[in-house]
């Protein structure tokens, strides 16, 4: 069957090919009656407008790309919906990409989207060089990076506060007396300059407490990563009655850890994940955390780059995301 094209929308309504699109597009210029009119007859039709034929004409794709370390990571689930949702609000279609935390596929991700013209790219990995980021953020705009440092012209910030979080549960933790506090953190390659990491080292130092390293392990930041250091944490420091670990996935795992070695989780020891996501709540005992708000980051990086899309070539302040405790029973 021939696809049915803006011509025969056209002849069958009675009206010229700029009414169709004028009522499938909800301008004003035309009345009720022939707006109505030619939408049954696009229903009719079945009818489909050719976006790429589109998209030469308005040099607009209505796409936007996001790229995301980990698409399993619980985490992103809600962010994901924050961004579509503002997309669906404002006629825009998201392509969603994976790195696997991977330097290699982040770059090879950014220059396929680039390539297939979406408007502006929504980034949530982070392990390409500055050299490398910085040679493709020459050739490509706009960009939204969340939770990365990275100043040049064609990228706007947004960051949480990821250093005020940790000194957050670290201040909770020594409320709590625990004194002998470990952390397991994310073994990318920039984790020793990880602000979750330096607001940990921080926290333990503004309250005179030790920290040496054999109190910080990294690993994977996910259910297997968290398990495997926290029993290296448990043999290298079998002292320590707090544990406070990059993100949720991570303390899960060194809750099945601790139950293992009979440390009883808020008794004995103490855990505080990061991000709050769903599951947090879910297991036993529920996890205390550090919230983020997931879903309105999400919503504030599509906000942000439509703003960007619409006003190439201005300079946008840097968006902080505060982050917040909440206490549950694991400390």
């Amino acid at each position: 069957m021939k696809r049915a094209t803006i011509e025969d929308v056209a002849q069958a309504a009675g009206v010229s090919r700029q009414t169709v699109s004028r009522a499938m597009n909800d301008k004003n210029e035309i009345s009720q009656e022939t707006k109505e009119r030619v939408m049954r007859a696009v229903e009719e039709l079945g009818y489909r407008p050719n976006r790429m034929a589109q998209s030469m004409v308005t040099q607009r794709t209505h796409a936007i790309g996001m790229l995301m370390a980990d698409i399993t990571n619980p985490f992103f689930p809600e962010v994901t919906r924050g961004v579509q949702d503002v997309a669906q609000a404002n006629g825009y279609n998201v392509f969603v990409c994976n790195t696997d935390d991977r330097a290699d596929l982040e770059l090879q991700e950014l220059h396929s989207l680039a390539a297939q013209g979406v408007d502006g790219i929504i980034v949530f990995s982070h392990n390409s060089s500055e050299e490398n980021m910085r040679a493709f953020a020459d050739t490509y705009q706009p960009m939204v990076f969340v939770n990365r440092a990275f100043e040049h012209p064609h990228v706007s910030i947004m960051m949480v506060d990821n250093y005020h979080g940790a000194q957050i549960a670290v201040d909770y933790l020594v409320a709590q007396q625990r004194q002998n506090i470990g952390m397991l953190t994310n073994n990318s390659a920039s984790y020793r300059t990880s602000r979750r990491l330096l607001g940990f080292q921080q926290g333990l130092a503004s309250h005179q407490l030790p920290c040496t390293e054999i109190q910080i392990v990294p690993e994977a930041a996910n259910l297997d990563g968290g398990y495997r250091a926290a029993h290296r944490l448990l043999d290298a420091f079998p002292a320590v009655d707090a544990i406070f670990t990059y993100n949720d996935l991570m303390a899960m795992g060194a809750l099945r850890a601790c139950n293992e070695r009979g440390r009883l989780v808020s008794e004995d020891i103490a855990i505080i994940g990061f991000d709050d996501i769903q599951f947090a709540r879910m297991i036993t005992p529920a996890l205390t955390t550090i919230r983020v708000d997931k879903y309105g980051i999400g919503q504030m990086a599509m906000s942000r780059v439509m703003e960007m899309i619409n006003a190439p070539g201005e300079t946008f302040e840097t968006i902080l995301i505060e982050p917040e405790l909440v206490i549950r029973e694991t400390a």
